[in-house]
Order: C-alpha cells, then structure tokens, then sequence
C-alpha cells in the first residue's frame, strides 16, 4: 500500500525538528517532507503530488497564505492545513479561502495526528476515480468557518469557557441572529424561548451549535438563484426536520447522549453535498433535476449516473476535511448506501430522511425514498417504524402541518422484500 504524502512547511528549523519527533511513530504509514520556506514546498510539489500541505502562516518571502493559495489553484486535490501560532485578521481574511483547517501552535502530537487522520479519512469516501476527478474540478472546496475554528481552539485549551465560546459567536451579529431564530423556530420546539448565544449553548450544546454554524455558513455561502427549480429554502427546512427526526428516534431507543448529538448533527448535515455539485456544476444538476422530474427515481441515483458519485460523498468528504467525527462523516457519505454492519448512526439518518420524505411532498412528481427492509432487518422491522413515528408524534407537537403519526404511510415507508 502506498503511504501517505505529507508537506511541511515552517521556517523555524526548531519547529520542523519538533514535528519530526512528534510524529516519528508514523514513518511506516506516512511519507513526510519537511522544508523551509515556501518555494522549497512548490518545488516539492512539482516533483511529485501530496496528499495534504501543512504550513505555518506567518513566513518571510512569500509567506503560507499566499503558498496555500498557489496550492489551491495548481493543486486543488491536495488537503490544506495551516498549523501557525497567533496571527492578526488581516492574514486570516487572506487565508481563509485557502484553508481546509486550521491547527494552532502549540498543539500536542495526538492531536496534530487525529486532526490529519481526521482530514485523510475523508478522502477514504472517494473510493471511486470519478469522485477524484469531480473534486479536482472544484476551483476551491468551501473552506471551515473562522468561528467554528475559534470554538475548536478553545474547546482544545486547558480550561475552555463557554462564555467566551458565546462571546465569539456574538461577535457575528448576523450569525448569531440567524442561529437564535433557527434555534427558537418549531423546527427544535424548545419549551422556553431562547434569547442568547450563552442560554443557546446551555439549552442544546455545543455539538448542536457547531452543526448549526456549520450549515449556516454552507446554505448562506450559495445563490439560491443558481438552479432553477430548486428551492434551497426547502431544502434548508428539510435537513432541519431530519436532524429533528433522528434525534427523536434516538432518544426512543434510548441511546447514549452523544449517539443522540451525532444523530441530530448528521441529519443537520446530511445534504450539504447537494450543495456543492449545484454551486460548482449547475448545468449538469439540471440533467440531474430534469431526469428526475422526467423518469422518476431517486436523486442519489440519478446524481450517480450523471456524475459517477452523489451528494452524499461529496458531503462525506467535506465535513471530513472540516473534522467532523467519523461517526457523522460515515452517516452522511452513507445515508443512501448503509448496509447493516454500517452501524446504528447511519441507519437512522436513512430512517429519517424517508420518513420525512413522505410525510412532506413538495409536488405530485416529487420522488419518495423508500426503506428496503433487507438493509437492516432489525432495525426496520414493522413494530420498531410504529414506534419512532408514534414517539416523533408525541413529541414534535409543533409541527401540526405534517402528519408523522399517520400509520398509512408505514407501507409506504417500507419496501417490502
């Protein structure tokens, strides 16, 4: 098996000698090169391809901002990671658009290897070479939020504060004013109403408001007007009512804190990959859109024939380039082609995804997904559907216009075979 190449860059000897030792325990998985300045890494680069660029902003000469915008541009495929100390706004609006993450100095050795690993492992959902082609047609993937990297940062310091945390977010006033609204909207049916980011964090965690930071930033990003026929609004509302739906089934079956969290932020996330494959090839989501209109059938399925992938892996391996957790990078790539042993996550967000599928048409040709009960059989079984419809029922009151606890739907719910 090939390894894995990786390009560091810092100008400091110091630093370079200390990632050397840091990181000695991964020789035998990873091919790593260490230089000092950036022409030395574009020189790199053009003797032969690597999968991620780690480099320190601040650099004389042509310093990592403009190296990992030259990378973007001539190597769009490679993974980029700013690893860099303290530096000043004007050198973050300069390398926003350039970096997939950002890891601050000082970090420790496990966690500069879970944040790549977490980076490379996104890369294991483009299994298929037309996948690989499709993203290095992508000028420039959508980078991470610069106050999602600020509440990761404090969430990895010694003693994180979730009012400092609030304060960051507040400092966006129109994120926060968007993420109050969603928060108070019937979508969560919360029993109080929230008035700040503080009371926002305390109320559904900071799991919940990472996901929601995280898809704000996505659906704000596009033209709505770049496809027609497709309302982004009702896709937004979509992926809210999935978020709601799977943490409700999760919590009828009692699952652990956490499962319930990944669950919620999955559905949050699932279809973020439509996305990026409407915002980077609208022509060729129109074929998409105009044969499902046409011939019927799934979405994912046309996407695959017109594309070679589907919104789900391309979904998949954004959020792993985000660091999301394996958990919900694996339920989103996921959600249309789980088989059992995919895990407890996943099947859920299929779950989910169906039943609001059903339960909320937009027009008589819209296509409905259907469960095949082979997929998980115990999971899906007859009794287990009744039970998370009665419970999303009983416990979504506010959503009085779609009717979750019609059981005439189970049928239609679950493909029989």
């Amino acid at each position: 098996m090939n390894k894995i190449r990786l390009l560091f860059v810092d100008d400091e000897t110091n630093v370079l000698a200390a990632l050397r030792r840091m990181l000695r325990n991964k020789r035998d998985h990873w091919d790593m090169t260490l230089v000092n300045s950036s022409q030395a890494a574009l020189e790199a680069l053009e003797k032969a391809p690597f999968d991620v660029i780690i480099s320190d902003i601040k650099m004389p000469g042509m310093d990592g901002a403009e190296l990992l915008t030259r990378v973007r541009d001539d190597y769009p495929g490679t993974i980029r990671i700013a690893l860099s100390g303290q530096v000043d706004l004007n050198e973050v609006i300069r390398s926003i658009r350039s970096v997939h993450q950002y890891i601050s100095k000082p970090c420790t050795a496990e966690d500069l290897i879970a944040r790549i690993e977490g980076a490379l492992r996104s890369k294991e959902v483009l299994t298929d070479p037309k996948m690989l082609r499709l993203v290095t047609e992508i000028d420039a993937l959508p980078v991470i939020p610069r106050i999602f990297q600020e509440i990761r940062d404090e969430l990895a310091g010694p003693e994180p504060s979730i009012d400092r945390i609030a304060d960051s977010i507040t400092q966006d006033v129109g994120l926060m004013a968007k993420i109050l609204k969603l928060v108070n909207s019937p979508f969560f049916g919360l029993p109080t109403h929230i008035d700040s980011m503080h009371k926002a964090i305390t109320m559904l965690g900071l799991e919940t408001i990472k996901a929601l930071i995280l898809s704000t930033h996505l659906f704000t990003s596009y033209d709505g007007q770049a496809l027609s026929g497709l309302n982004l609004n009702m896709l937004w509302e979509h992926c809210f009512r999935v978020a709601n739906i799977a943490r409700l089934i999760a919590e009828c079956d009692r699952r652990d804190k956490q499962t319930i969290v990944n669950c919620r932020m999955a559905g949050l996330l699932h279809d973020v990959g439509k996305l990026i494959l409407i915002n980077y090839f609208p022509e060729m989501y129109g074929r998409v859109l105009s044969s499902v209109r046409d011939l019927g059938g799934p979405v994912c399925r046309v996407e695959r024939q017109v594309f070679g992938t589907s919104h789900a892996e391309m979904g998949a391996y954004l959020m792993g380039l985000w660091g999301m957790s394996d958990e919900v990078v694996h339920a989103i790539g996921y959600h249309h082609d789980h088989r059992p042993s995919d895990g407890y996550i996943p099947n859920v967000i299929t779950a989910a995804n169906a039943i609001d599928h059903h339960c909320v048409v937009f027009h008589k040709d819209y296509s409905r997904i259907r469960i095949r009960k082979d997929m998980a059989p115990e999971l899906f079984e007859e009794k287990r559907l009744h039970e998370w419809l009665d419970y999303v029922a009983d416990h979504w009151r506010d959503i009085e216009a779609f009717d979750y606890a019609d059981e005439s739907i189970l049928n239609e719910i679950l493909e029989r075979g």
